[in-house]
């Protein structure tokens, strides 16, 4: 029993004695919303986007504006990559831009995918002059249903995942509803300079994330 007792004991002090390890990231979980336009600008000029037409099978693609550009609905963002705030120096709604929001249509089933541009951890346009493609970027899939209402409107839902990202959102991961229009935001409507296509695009995301590598 002694012999018992004194390992005990031996161990127990060469635990205490033993340098600690680094600390462990405390994480980061919660819930968030997200709303964005997306607009093909400078379309068909513009090689990096195609519209959709609300109805054809096909690849599309549709980017937001530049992080500098200054326009109300592209900088009314959202609290995920602020982590509801828990990031020292943010302030939620961070600006955010959909660089590029693709997807794929097979007779009304949509697949794609979201490269959300972290522009900046606070709302409106950027001043720093660093390209968009070096920013901080979350990566989403989501799969949804498209529904065409009329010859100006199409809407969408379905369900998404957040797969990660660059920078600081590298094992960020997530889930929850994607809901959306496609329209014409054009005055004159979907004919008149825009070829039957739906230029404009709005949707909103609700979800949960996690990050286990975050630590304040």
């Amino acid at each position: 029993m002694r012999i018992v007792f004194r390992a005990l004991c031996l161990a127990a002090l060469a635990a205490l004695a033993a340098p600690s390890g680094p600390a462990r990231a405390s994480g980061a979980e919660g819930s968030f919303g997200l709303a964005a336009m997306v607009h093909t600008h400078n379309w068909p000029a513009n090689a990096e986007v195609l519209p959709w037409d609300g109805r054809s099978d096909g690849s599309f693609t549709y980017r937001a504006i530049p992080c500098s550009g200054n326009a109300p609905m592209n900088n009314i963002g959202t609290n995920l990559p602020t982590y509801n705030g828990l990031i020292p120096g943010s302030r939620s709604p961070a600006s955010t831009r959909s660089h590029p929001f693709a997807f794929t249509v097979e007779r009304g089933a949509m697949r794609g995918t979201i490269a959300l541009t972290v522009c900046q951890l606070r709302p409106g346009p950027t001043t720093d002059g660093r390209p968009d493609a070096e920013r901080d970027r979350i990566d989403i899939a989501f799969a949804a249903t498209a529904d065409r209402r009329t010859a100006e409107e199409t809407i969408f839902s379905g369900t998404f995942r957040i797969t990660g990202g660059s920078g600081r959102y590298a094992q960020l991961t997530g889930s929850g509803t994607i809901r959306g229009y496609f329209m014409c935001f054009d005055p004159r409507g979907c004919e008149a300079g825009n070829e039957g296509r739906f230029r404009d695009m709005q949707y909103v995301l609700e979800g949960t994330f996690r990050d286990p590598a975050f630590a304040p």
